[in-house]
């Protein structure tokens, strides 16, 4: 077996949006940084083909800028992105190219400075008096251990808090349920035109259950007048065929997200219910089964729906799209109220404003509940409560289940992660590197200047946090 070590002042653990925000935040600030992946590549959710939802909120204003807003910028100035648009369902979407943000993610790495190993997952996480000592990681029979004096936990799953002990919570409060994962899978030559046209003729077609909010206006003239769209519809054709025996997914619609391409699409329509996807068999059995979902809907569709006839599967996403794993405990803690009264606290890193989404993980049944003002992610979201120099960025930050269903999208898990790196280099700055201590105590720490409220606009935008402002 081959051996390495490393030390570095700041590891990030986990290169999805979070992940790669927090380690270019730490670098661009002149920190030894390291940047550590089980894939492949860069980028994390961003390149299943996923759009980038939760940018404006309800009545058109931006909330989320910093990094979040320079990927977008960098992508629709090589037509890999068409910005964002308002949307009566989603609030606002913002579709990218997924393998245009493979490239951009490497690009703005070397850019910055950051050392990228990839192809490693995290298998021992050492603690000594409550702090995190070294990492084990392992790889195609390589051990890698890193030693670092901070690190931020984005693996989604909270790996490395789970490695040290940490406490954490999971699934819904009622029934302990976690959100489905989703396989997606692109479809190529697809004539959306004549889906336009055929909901045109059957209105009936885009309604929906009694626990979806939408507003009017999200009907065939929307979907025509941009490619930046995404399509959730076709409730009576899935009820239909599902009663005939043909429709192979728990779904009640379609989705599908427009690419920048021409005739192609990517499809979040799978659905893997009762899934664990920190159990290994659960998360086998997921991918797998996934796949052959893919393959049986793509089928369902070149023959029952117009615009789908000849259609095919040109990929399938190499990595399963995870909604909810665990949530671990922070010096503060995200909740519903705080997301449906628009509360901004003082500690404020970011801003939300994309609804509670909450898919089912035992029905095919989704609640989709409105959110009316932006609200704020407390700093201590961010922040390990059990381990002094542990940070956790993206959706195993310290929220509830129905917060989680919100801050999960890909925006606000950008804006969680710059702050996490921002703050880690901050707390290099203190003495003994420290970027927590109890609830009482952290607030003695510089660390807290982080404050949405206590910054001018300038020094917001640059570290961060959010900027709320009204889209043009």
């Amino acid at each position: 077996m081959k051996h390495y070590e490393f030390q570095y002042e700041i590891a990030v653990v986990g290169g999805g949006p979070a992940g790669l925000s927090a380690a270019l935040a730490a670098a661009r600030r002149g920190r030894k940084v390291v940047l550590l992946e089980k894939n492949g590549y860069l980028g994390g959710n961003a390149t299943l083909g996923l759009p980038l939802l939760g940018f404006l909120d309800l009545d058109g204003r931006r909330v989320t800028g910093g990094l979040a807003q320079e990927y977008v910028r960098r992508l629709t100035a090589r037509g890999q992105c068409f910005g964002h648009r308002t949307c009566p369902k989603h609030n606002s979407v913002t579709n990218i190219d997924p393998e245009g943000f493979k490239i951009l993610a490497v690009e703005m790495c070397r850019e910055a400075g950051i050392d990228v190993l990839l192809h490693l997952e995290a298998c021992r996480v050492e603690v000594e008096k409550g702090e995190i000592r070294r990492i084990v990681l392992f790889g195609k029979g390589n051990e890698v251990v890193v030693r670092a004096k901070i690190y931020i936990d984005c693996t989604g799953d909270g790996d490395v808090a789970y490695l040290a002990g940490c406490d954490y919570e999971s699934g819904q409060p009622d029934t302990g349920m976690l959100q489905p994962p989703t396989v997606m899978f692109t479809l190529e030559n697809v004539d959306t035109g004549r889906l336009f046209d055929y909901i045109e003729e059957h209105p009936e077609e885009m309604t929906y259950s009694a626990t979806i909010d939408h507003r009017p206006g999200y009907d065939a003239d929307y979907f025509r007048a941009s490619p930046n769209h995404v399509f959730v519809g076709l409730r009576q054709t899935f009820a239909r065929l599902r009663e005939q025996g043909e429709c192979p997914v728990d779904r009640e619609t379609l989705i599908y997200i427009k690419s920048p391409k021409p005739g192609e699409v990517f499809v979040n329509s799978t659905r893997l219910l009762n899934t664990d996807a920190t159990d290994i068999i659960g998360l086998t059995r997921a991918e797998m089964e996934g796949q052959l979902q893919a393959a049986k809907l793509a089928d369902m569709l070149r023959k029952h729906v117009p615009g789908f006839e000849k259609c095919f599967i040109s990929s399938i996403a190499p990595t399963l799209g995870v909604r909810e794993t665990r949530r671990f405990r922070g010096i503060r803690r995200l909740e519903q109220d705080m997301l449906l009264e628009g509360r901004v606290p003082e500690d404020t890193i970011a801003l939300g404003a994309y609804k509670i989404d909450i898919h089912s993980g035992r029905d095919r049944t989704t609640v989709f509940k409105t959110v009316k003002e932006p609200y704020g992610i407390p700093y201590g979201c961010l922040v390990s409560a059990q381990i002094r120099n542990l940070m956790f960025a993206g959706r195993c930050a310290s929220m509830d289940a129905a917060s989680l269903a919100s801050a999960r999208v890909m925006p606000q898990c950008m804006c969680m992660g710059e702050a996490a790196g921002t703050a880690a280099e901050l707390a290099l700055r203190t003495p003994n590197n420290l970027v927590t201590g109890d609830a009482q105590r952290v607030v003695e720490y510089p660390l807290c200047v982080l404050s949405w409220m206590a910054f001018s606009d300038e020094t917001r935008r640059r570290i961060c946090l959010s900027v709320w402002f009204k889209h043009p």
